[in-house]
């Protein structure tokens, strides 16, 4: 099982005895690709095609225009959901790479839990409210269990 520090708000969160708290299990799964969709794709030199194009970006050298900030009419919406359904996608291609990766390393164990590996996207919605395009997806991990991200971003 791996952990990650707990984020609110895109702050580390600190609990009892001033340490930081931490995630575990669908939580962490959650954050992480919660991290995932709002990371601007191409911003770190080390890992260019993580991220999305929600908030623009740059993909093989070239600049993609962000949907931030524009009016989120049908096609947008299109194109934005289509980027979520091809970033999950590539999550999940990186989960697999890693447990392959530590199944020879460490003797057939993973370091993930099955409550961390994405193993269904049951849906992918996006639509605008106010000033705001809210992403929701519908997951189910390896272990089964079943939980919803809806993600508010500003336009």
């Amino acid at each position: 099982m791996s952990t990650s520090f707990k984020l609110s708000g895109g702050d580390l969160t600190v609990g009892s005895g001033r340490t930081y708290d931490r995630v575990s299990g669908a939580n962490k799964l959650g954050q992480d690709l919660k991290l995932w969709v709002l990371e601007r794709i191409g911003t770190d030199p080390a890992t260019p095609t993580y991220g999305s194009t929600l908030d623009g970006g740059v993909i093989d050298g070239q600049e993609v225009q962000s949907y931030i900030g524009r009016v989120a009419n049908p096609a947008i919406l299109a194109s934005i959901r289509s980027d979520v359904i091809t970033l999950l996608s590539n999550y999940q291609a990186q989960q697999i790479s890693k447990m392959q990766r530590e199944m020879i390393t460490f003797a057939g164990k993973t370091s993930l839990d099955a409550d961390e590996i994405l193993q269904t996207v049951n849906s992918v919605e996006a639509s605008q409210v106010l000033d705001q395009i809210v992403i929701r997806v519908d997951c189910t991990t390896l272990a089964g269990t079943q939980f919803r991200l809806t993600i508010p971003t500003t336009t």
